[in-house]
């Protein structure tokens, strides 16, 4: 539990979320102590595991100090990239389109585990060679330290959906959408070096 944290309000806005949204529960997340440069072109993560209930309650207001280990990809199939627009019922950035798949890094679990685990569930998808890690980025609106990988998928591939998003659809590299998540729009720059 992060220190200096008023359990009851935590607690109170927690209880909202999940009236609001009866998906969400209370499981384990990473939280990011620090990110360092390794002196080799690399970086060094440091975390510890917390329950996502202190994360979640910060898109409410009540910042806890979070901050979340994630795991996104860039989705390519030849030359198109695969995009989905988020759902209004998700709890960062409904409405906008970002890169698929992504999601938080399990205590159990390494990034490129978990954005193979996304590709499945967010598209039904697979890899068609182990996902390659390209940076690592932070998005400070969904307080979240992103491992960042470039996914290949088959060209017959369908990718079917979840309920995070309204819509998946593939995309030129050069002609993405406008309404991308400010996570996105800093991957954009990655587009053209993969």
């Amino acid at each position: 539990m992060p220190e200096c944290v008023d359990l009851d309000e935590v607690d109170s806005v927690w209880q909202s979320i999940v009236q609001e949204n009866p998906r969400a529960f209370d499981g384990e997340i990473l939280h990011v102590l620090g990110v360092h440069r390794n002196g080799t072109g690399g970086v060094v993560i440091h975390v510890a595991p917390c329950a996502y209930r202190f994360y979640a309650v910060q898109a409410r207001g009540l910042d806890c100090g979070v901050r979340t280990l994630g795991a996104k990809a860039i989705t390519r199939s030849g030359d198109r990239i695969l995009l989905g627009l988020r759902a209004d019922w998700v709890m960062f950035y409904p409405g906008e389109w970002e890169f698929v798949p992504g999601g938080s890094v399990q205590p159990k679990d390494s990034p490129t585990e978990t954005i193979l685990e996304e590709l499945s569930e967010e598209t039904g998808c697979r890899a068609i060679r182990t996902p390659v890690p390209l940076a690592v980025a932070y998005d400070p609106s969904a307080y979240a330290w992103e491992v960042i990988h470039v996914i290949e998928l088959d060209p017959d591939a369908t990718p079917v959906g979840s309920l995070e998003y309204d819509e998946l659809r593939w995309f030129e590299g050069g002609s993405l959408p406008e309404l991308l998540t400010p996570i996105a729009q800093r991957m954009t720059t990655l587009v053209d070096l993969i």
